[in-house]
Formats: C-alpha cells, sequence, structure tokens
C-alpha cells in the first residue's frame, strides 16, 4: 500500500482503494450552483447523509483552480487515512488512533527554503484565481472552509493550527476566530506587544494534517502544536516552509497557501443588512459578529493545485469535529476505573459531530449501573461541546443509528431513563438552547442529559439479543 504524504498521495491512494473518483467537467459557478451540485448527491430530507460522494469540479466559472469536495465524507475514508497500511488493530477507533499519535508527537522540520516549488501570486485580488464557494445569496461572501491557520510566535515558539472560515467580501477579507482559541490567544498576545501575527492560510493537505487539527480542548493544550500529531501519524515530521511576504512559516505540501497577517481590527462578518453567516455545522443559519481583519499579501500554489472544501452542514463537517470531541472524551475516561467502563465512543454526524454522542459500556457488577450515569454527566464538565449523551451496552453497535435507536426503544424508557445535568454553558448555534426556547433559562447556560439505554446489571439475561452484532444466533445457558 503506497504511502501518504500530502493531499495528492492521498487521492491516488483512495482511486485504487474506492475507484475514480467522480469528475464534473461542465462550467459551472462556485457561487451556490456547485454546493448545490454537490449535496444533491448525497442530501436526504433532513439535510446529513450518511455519507458523501468525492467529486471533483474541472471548470468553476469563478477562479484558476479545480474544486475539490467530499474527501472526509466517509469514516471508512477517515480510517484509511488514519492507518493507509492496515496495520492498527481494527478494535482500534478512529479516535483512539488520533491520541496515540497525540501521546507520541513527531514535531515538524522547519525548513531554510521550500522543498517544492510554487508559483507566487501578488495580486490585489486573489478571488479572481480562487474558487472560494458562495453558500447562499445572502452570506458574507466567498468563503474558505478547509484553509488551516498556521501561526507561530517567534519570542515563545508556541505554534498553532487551526480551524477558522474566511470570508471575502468586497475588497476586504475577515477571519473568524474563536474567542476562547488557541490562536484568540497567540494573537491577544501579538497584539498587546504592538505586532501583527503572520499567518500562512493552507488548503488541500495531507488529511492526517486536518484531522489532528480537529483536536481541541482539554485534548490538546495551548503550545501543543497539532502538526506533531500529523507528523505521529505519518511517523515523520510535516515540513515547513518560510513564507514568501512575512515571518510566518507555511505548510510545504499544501497545494494553495495565502499568507497574510492579523492585528487588532476587527470588522462585521457580512457587509450585507441581513447579517448571515454561512450555513453552520447544525444545518442553520446564524447571525454574523465582529470578526478580525485579514491582511492578505500573497497567494501561493503548487503547479496544478487543486483547491479543496467542503459543503457546510454534512458528513464532512460532522465526522472532523466529532472526531476532536470523541478525541477528548476518551482523553478524559483513559485513567482509572473510568476506562474500565467505556469502551467506545461515537459522535454521531446527525448532531453535527457534537450534539449526540453514544458512549458504549462494559459492566461487570451491579454498582455499575449507577456508575456509567456518574460518568456520563461527569463528562459535560469537561466537555462543553456536550449536549446528549446516550448509553449502550456492549452489545450495541454505536455507529449504527438503526442499532442505537433500537437499544433506545427496547432497553430505555424515558420516564425512567433520562438523567438531567447542571446548568452548563450553552451552544449558541443550537436553536434549542436559548431562553426562545425555555424562558427559564438564560442565553448562556442549559441542562443536557443522559438518556441510559443499558440493561440493568441483574437484568441481562432478560434482555439477551437473539442475534450478536455479526448476525450469529445467540443461545442462552441452559440451567
Amino acid at each position: 500500500m503506497p504511502s501518504i504524504y500530502d493531499l495528492r498521495s492521498a487521492l491516488k491512494l483512495l482511486s485504487q482503494v474506492e475507484g475514480e473518483m467522480t469528475l464534473i467537467e461542465r462550467p459551472i459557478s462556485p457561487d451556490i450552483e456547485l454546493v448545490e451540485d454537490f449535496l444533491a448527491e448525497s442530501r436526504q430530507s433532513g439535510g446529513i447523509a450518511d455519507e458523501q460522494p468525492l467529486r471533483v469540479y474541472q471548470q468553476p466559472t469563478r477562479g484558476k483552480f479545480p474544486v475539490l469536495m467530499g474527501v472526509f465524507g466517509t469514516r471508512r475514508r477517515c480510517r484509511l487515512f488514519l492507518d493507509p497500511s492496515g496495520c492498527q488493530p481494527p478494535e482500534l477507533s478512529e479516535a483512539q488512533l488520533l491520541l496515540q499519535a497525540a501521546s507520541a508527537p513527531i514535531g515538524p522540520r522547519v525548513l531554510e527554503r521550500p522543498r517544492l516549488s510554487r508559483t507566487v501570486n501578488k495580486s490585489n485580488n486573489i478571488l479572481a484565481a480562487l474558487p472560494a464557494l458562495r453558500y447562499a445569496l445572502d452570506d458574507p461572501g466567498p468563503t474558505v472552509t478547509l484553509g488551516l491557520i498556521y501561526a507561530h510566535d517567534r519570542r515563545t515558539g508556541i505554534a498553532n493550527c487551526s480551524y477558522h472560515r474566511i470570508a471575502f467580501k468586497g475588497n476586504s477579507a475577515v477571519v473568524g476566530i474563536d474567542s476562547h482559541g488557541h490562536l484568540q490567544t497567540m494573537l491577544a498576545a501579538h497584539v498587546s506587544r504592538g505586532e501583527s501575527l503572520p499567518i500562512s492560510i493552507n488548503i488541500g493537505l495531507d488529511p492526517a494534517v486536518y484531522l489532528a487539527s480537529a483536536l481541541t480542548r482539554p485534548c490538546i493544550a495551548y503550545g501543543c502544536d497539532e502538526l506533531g500529531i500529523a507528523g505521529a501519524i505519518r511517523g515523520r515530521p510535516v515540513d515547513i516552509a518560510p513564507c514568501h511576504a512575512n515571518e510566518g512559516g507555511y505548510i510545504d505540501h499544501a497545494e494553495l497557501v495565502i499568507e497574510g497577517t492579523l492585528g487588532a481590527e476587527r470588522e462585521p462578518e457580512s457587509a450585507m443588512t441581513s447579517g448571515f453567516s454561512i450555513p453552520e455545522y447544525l444545518g442553520y443559519r446564524s447571525q454574523c459578529g465582529m470578526a478580525a481583519t485579514l491582511r492578505i499579501q500573497v497567494l501561493t500554489h503548487r503547479p496544478n493545485p487543486v483547491y479543496q472544501t467542503l459543503s457546510g452542514p454534512g458528513f464532512e463537517q460532522s465526522i472532523l469535529l466529532g472526531l476532536g470531541q470523541e478525541c477528548s472524551i476518551l482523553a478524559r475516561l483513559r485513567v482509572g476505573e473510568h476506562a474500565r467502563l467505556v469502551r467506545n465512543v461515537v459522535a454521531l454526524p446527525s448532531g453535527g459531530g457534537h450534539l449526540l454522542t453514544v458512549l458504549q459500556v462494559a459492566k461487570r457488577d451491579v454498582r455499575d449501573d449507577r456508575l456509567v450515569v456518574e460518568v456520563a454527566k461527569m463528562l459535560f464538565e469537561e466537555v462543553p461541546s456536550l449536549k446528549n449523551l446516550l448509553l449502550v451496552d456492549e452489545d450495541v453497535d454505536p455507529y449504527s443509528v438503526n442499532d442505537v435507536l433500537w437499544a433506545l426503544c427496547t432497553r430505555a424508557r424515558l420516564d425512567l431513563d433520562i438523567h438531567v445535568s447542571a446548568l452548563f454553558p450553552a451552544n449558541p448555534l443550537d436553536p434549542t438552547q436559548s431562553r426562545f426556547y425555555d424562558e427559564r433559562e438564560s442565553d448562556s447556560r442549559i441542562r443536557k442529559c443522559v438518556v441510559d439505554c443499558t440493561v440493568p446489571y441483574s437484568q441481562r439475561r432478560r434482555f439477551k439479543r437473539a442475534f450478536d452484532l455479526s448476525g450469529t444466533p445467540t443461545h442462552l445457558p441452559v440451567r
């Protein structure tokens, strides 16, 4: 099996394993038409499909490069990206593979000069070359969704690689930054010193870099370079080359790179009066707020690059966010008796990777009936993105929505088995987490739920499945 070292080698491997990707040869506009065409191939009534196809649009009517979508469209592909040789034990989940890499990072290698040749575009209008998608008529503008921002504090040595959406509006560009995120912490440090922060926006990467960058608090602390996790996945360092227009660095194998700076300047993310964002990962629109002003310097690219993006609400965003959440949960549970209880964690895409998470637990005595619920409620304190936790037994497939719902229907009574938490910080992107939904609560804090779909330990004989997960009939012991 060939190794993966950039996006091109990953696509080559996918073509050998899954067959050719679908090439769309007709001209198509990146303003709404392209994303609508992509979603039409996988859309279900709720807008979130179980899988998304791999498609390349060869002739976008704006921009110079083909558009690639669907790289993270199935769990199967993500597994292949993390373990291309298939040498890892199949019982290890994708999140466990990421945590394994995070425990033994291989830091990036800083090059004196770029290893790969690049074309440098110093035009004031890089959007003419970049086929960034527009998702709705009233969104802020063409938006980069799979641009990983790499930033390095030369004074402290701290580096960060993280996801941020970059919107182009008229004559300016803005970056949406989480006010509690690592990039904001680094930016604030530079602003306090009277400095701008040089950054690179890296598009089209080895999938391991995107997967590693999905890890968040509490799994990865400020100062931990996500590229070290990607390096551990591949067994070799990720190369960082010096930027052409600032003192920062960029990922050498990136298909396209936007170089620029961030400072204290902020402006509305949208210039439109409606003020709506692009469609969010939960399938809704939200009001735009203030965003950091991006001072673009240059666009660089490899020969014959491809522009990689994703669709907004859909499986790709859900699996990337979900893997990050799964890692955060597993990192919290991997010590003490909690490690004994939890067999697997799966963040289902129907909750956008955040709001619906399954814990597969292994009870060993009657005391575990209470303990599994206590462990689940404890997680709400540690992983703020959680909302609903479903507990299932070892004989339930946590990746199968149908099997999880079977457990909900036949192993839980909602009048008895819903356990409500204390108040925790709310997610403003979820319209139920608002005082408009429940006037008793504020906009900032809500209660969360554990639904216990497990069999009481003393009654496990009564709940013996007729068939195990492989479809083999099971037999009760003769007494």
